[in-house]
């Protein structure tokens, strides 16, 4: 029986390992930009255009958005080169040197049904612009017949019917007068409670209750003048694949809907700037398998470059770092015995 067991062994261990294509790409570096800002869109006045005249006070005439950058974040992700593609024809005895690369997802075959990636999603909010108000339409005059009395060369008293233009009135002018007019009313109120000049008597929670109820009135009429505004906070992402060293527009900055991907007729546009570091030559060593009849195949792969990059917006470095770029790298072979 002892002697059957070894056989089998001997048997296994002289059975050849089956040979199996592999499909491998080299990896490349994409760099990813988040740019996280918040937007404030303020909402003008019903009575705005009113504000100077009735009020005394400056405020904002139109809808507009006031967009501000709060920070970033810039980090390389590695992918695979698909312009950068390799097939090797391996035994199953030298795929366990290889298996690393499963970790990035570069090989391509039955080891790829084994290897898991993972995504991570990306959340943005999203506000739909309101519609614009429709432009109110001029205001006309309004005309009314009129009798008019007089007299005729007899000294008679007659009656004469006459047409009067009567100058338009804008109704919503005569509503802002309105509102600034109780605005007033409540400011003064106030002062005079406050400085006793009023018949009636307040102390304790009365006095403060009264103060609070005339700010509340006061608060609900001011945004129809001064308008209102929300703050809204989002992120952004970009990402540059470089192919050379130098500049790459990141992204540009709109006014109204913040962090946009640049293009030509862009002008607030933020850069990324890349500056790889010298390579030194490596030493040539003495190649000591001559002579040896083992065959191999050579496999392909690439040694970063590492390379200073730095986001700049236009005037200012905003900030710097150091990260490997395969694809500003070298490549180099190292064979693999079958």
């Amino acid at each position: 029986m002892r002697k059957t067991i070894i056989a089998a062994v001997i048997l296994l261990a002289a059975i050849p390992a089956k040979a199996q294509e592999i499909t491998y790409a080299l990896p490349k570096t994409s760099i990813n930009i988040e740019v996280g800002y918040t937007q404030e869109i303020i909402h003008a006045g019903k009575y705005a255009k009113y504000a100077k005249e009735l009020l005394g006070i400056e405020v904002t005439q139109s809808d507009t958005v006031v967009t501000t950058i709060t920070q970033f974040r810039i980090k390389p992700r590695v992918e695979a080169d698909q312009s950068k593609r390799f097939t090797l024809n391996l035994t199953s005895n030298a795929l366990p040197s290889l298996l690393a690369l499963t970790d990035q997802g570069l090989i391509a075959g039955k080891e790829a049904e084994e290897s898991k990636a993972t995504h991570q999603g990306r959340s943005v909010n999203y506000r739909k612009p309101e519609p614009k108000p429709e432009a109110p339409k001029p205001l006309e005059p309004t005309y009314e017949q009129q009798i008019v009395p007089g007299l005729d060369s007899l000294g008679n008293t007659i009656y004469d019917t006459i047409i009067v233009e009567i100058p338009p009135v804008d109704p919503l002018l005569q509503e802002a007068t309105d509102a600034a007019e109780d605005i007033k009313e409540l400011r003064e109120q106030r002062y005079k409670i406050i400085t006793g000049d009023t018949d009636a008597s307040y102390s304790g929670e009365a006095l403060g209750a009264a103060l609070q109820e005339l700010n509340r009135l006061e608060a609900e009429l001011l945004p129809l003048f001064e308008g209102t505004s929300e703050t809204i906070k989002n992120k952004a992402w970009f990402d540059i694949i470089p192919d050379r060293e130098g500049s790459f527009a990141a992204f540009a900055l709109d006014p109204e809907r913040g962090p946009v991907r640049a293009t030509k007729s862009s002008t607030d546009i933020f850069e990324i700037i890349i500056e790889a570091e010298p390579v030194a030559v490596p030493d040539v060593q003495a190649d000591n398998s001559r002579g040896k009849k083992n065959s191999h195949q050579n496999l392909v792969y690439r040694i970063p470059a590492v390379c200073t990059v730095t986001l700049k917006d236009g005037v200012q470095e905003i900030t710097s770092m150091r990260m490997p770029i395969y694809q500003l790298g070298q490549e180099a072979t190292y064979p693999v015995y079958e």
